[in-house]
């Protein structure tokens, strides 16, 4: 016995997973009917790779540098700007 199960999907999302299956011979539904089978079986889900998606300030905020080394190596940079100017 089959039943529905209605997804509210984002409708250039369901063309692109569509002709994914298509491309692998599948269709949809044998997608996500896979999909739900290993999740009943595993009781977890796998969203992925996570990616590392750090900005330069979110690197700087985590770093040990203080305003104080800023400083410092503000005031060398000038001065070595100054001596070759």
């Amino acid at each position: 016995m089959t039943s529905t199960i209605i997804v509210k999907a984002d409708s250039k999302l369901k063309a692109q997973a569509q002709k994914t299956a298509a491309d692998l011979g599948l269709t949809l539904t044998a997608v996500v009917n896979s999909y739900l089978q290993d999740f009943v079986q595993k009781k977890s889900i796998s969203f992925g790779e996570k990616k590392n998606f750090r900005t330069p300030y979110g690197i700087f905020k985590d770093s040990k540098i203080t305003d104080k080394d800023i400083d410092e190596v503000t005031s060398s940079w000038d001065k070595i700007v100054n001596e070759l100017a």
